[in-house]
C-alpha cells in the first residue's frame, strides 16, 4: 500500500495577494489580484435597494508576469533556491518539467539578462530550441508561489557565447551494488519528468551529512529496504538517528519496499516507529519503479508549487 508523506516541505512560505481599487466612470469596481490569476468582483453584488444584483459569470484570466518586472536579484534568488538540487541536462534544448536558464535579448525595459525557472509547457513541443516558439515558465520566488512567465522565441538571445541550459532534479537512490540492477529502468522513467537518478551504496554518504552541509545534498531520497537491512549492526542505531535528522532538515525519503521481500526485511516505517494514524510522520513505500517515479514527481510538484499537504 502506498501512503502519502506527512512531512513539512522545505519551503513553507505564505501565499501573497493584494487588492487594488480602481474607479471607473460607470461605477466603482474592486479588483482582487492573486499571483498568476485575476478576478473582478462588482461592489454592487451586495444588496442595494432591496434587490440582489445578478452574479457575474466572468471566467478567471491567466496573467503572466512581465519580464520587465523581474530584477536580476530575484533571478539570483530563484537560482539559489534550487541550484544544489540540479545537474546539467542539455544545451539549447527545452523540455517540460525541466529547469532552464535562458539568456534574454536586452531591451530597454529593465528586464534581466537571464531568466530561470521550470518549464510548464512549450509550443510546438519539447525539443531543440530552434523548433520552439513559446515557452511557459514557472519562475520560483522566495516568498510565495511561482510566477507564470510567457517567453517568446524572439526574446531569447542566440549569441554563440550564450546557451539555453536545462537541468535535471537530483534523486538519490541508496541501494547495494547488487540491488542497483533493479533500478536500471528508473533513469528512463524519471528523466521524462525532469529527474535524474544518482546511485550510492556507501553508508557514509548519509552518515557524514550534517546540519551545516545538508543543503548541498539532494532533497529527494529513495532508500531500498534491502540496503538498510545490510547495514552493519555497529552503525544501525546511528543510521536510524541520521534518518530522523534528515526528515527534520526537510529531506523527503521514499522507502522502496517490493511486496515480494521476505518478512524479515522491515520497512523504514517499522524501523523508525512510524505508523499511519498514530504518528505525524509516515514514509511512502512504493513497491515498484512506476510507483516510485510517480510519487517522486507528485511530491516535488507539491514542494515547488508550495501546495499544502
Amino acid at each position: 500500500m502506498t501512503l502519502e508523506i506527512a512531512l513539512r516541505p522545505p519551503f513553507t512560505f505564505p501565499f501573497v495577494f493584494r487588492n487594488v481599487l480602481r474607479a471607473q466612470s460607470d461605477g466603482p469596481q474592486q479588483e482582487y489580484h492573486w499571483v498568476g490569476q485575476k478576478r473582478a468582483v462588482e461592489q454592487g453584488d451586495s444588496n442595494q435597494g432591496g434587490q440582489n444584483q445578478p452574479p457575474q459569470n466572468k471566467k478567471s484570466e491567466q496573467a503572466y508576469r512581465a519580464l520587465s518586472n523581474i530584477t536580476l536579484g530575484e533571478v539570483e534568488d530563484a537560482i539559489g533556491l534550487f541550484e544544489n538540487q540540479l545537474v546539467p541536462a542539455h544545451q539549447n534544448w527545452i523540455g517540460k518539467n525541466y529547469f532552464c536558464k535562458i539568456p534574454l535579448k536586452r531591451k530597454r525595459d529593465g528586464r534581466p539578462p537571464v531568466i530561470f525557472g521550470r518549464v510548464k509547457t512549450c509550443y510546438p513541443s519539447d525539443g531543440q530550441l530552434e523548433n520552439v516558439e513559446d515557452i511557459e515558465l514557472s519562475f520560483p520566488r522566495k516568498d510565495g508561489r511561482p510566477d507564470p512567465l510567457l517567453i517568446h522565441k524572439d526574446e531569447i538571445s542566440l549569441y554563440s557565447q550564450k546557451f539555453v541550459e536545462s537541468y535535471y532534479v537530483r534523486v538519490q537512490f541508496m541501494a547495494s551494488v547488487e540491488d542497483q540492477a533493479d533500478f536500471a529502468e528508473s533513469d528512463a522513467l524519471l528523466s521524462t519528468s525532469g529527474f535524474v537518478s544518482e546511485f550510492e551504496s556507501s553508508y557514509y554518504s548519509i552518515l557524514e551529512m550534517t546540519e551545516l552541509n545538508q543543503s548541498t545534498h539532494p532533497s529527494l531520497y529513495v532508500i531500498d529496504s534491502r540496503w538498510f537491512d545490510s547495514i552493519p549492526e555497529s552503525l544501525y542505531a546511528e543510521m536510524k538517528a541520521q534518518l530522523e535528522k534528515m526528515l527534520r532538515w526537510g529531506k523527503h525519503i521514499f522507502n522502496y519496499h517490493p511486496n515480494w521481500l521476505p518478512k524479515e526485511v522491515n520497512t523504514l516505517n517499522r524501523i523508525l516507529g512510524y505508523k499511519y494514524g498514530f504518528t505525524s510522520t509516515v514514509l511512502t513505500e512504493p513497491e515498484n519503479l512506476q510507483e516510485t517515479a510517480h510519487i517522486i514527481e507528485k511530491t516535488f510538484n507539491r514542494i515547488f508549487e508550495r501546495e499544502p499537504q
